[in-house]
């Protein structure tokens, strides 16, 4: 999955997403912040009434904008499954 550099700017943006070669929207479902390191919680439609629920890492790159990263810290995965099932 390829995400393009956007700046995450609050949990009411949508940003485009590259899924297996397809362009979709993703919408920001939540914004958190965990052991001084920013991560968000997002939604992409499947465009059958069901959607599928993605987290990232959001650090900034050369330029000064927001890139989502994987989360490569199998805690904080756990921590923000957590929160993804107390929102659901």
């Amino acid at each position: 999955m390829n995400i393009d550099n956007n700046k995450i700017l609050d949990d009411k943006q949508v940003f485009d997403v590259v899924v297996d070669g397809i362009q979709k929207k993703a919408k920001v479902l939540n914004i958190l912040k965990i052991d001084d390191k920013k991560y968000v919680i997002y939604s992409i439609d499947n465009g059958n009434d069901t959607s599928d629920i993605f987290s990232s890492e959001v650090v900034k790159d050369e330029d000064g904008y927001d890139k989502l990263v994987d989360i490569l810290d199998p805690n904080i995965r756990k921590k923000i499954l957590v929160l993804i099932n107390a929102m659901l």
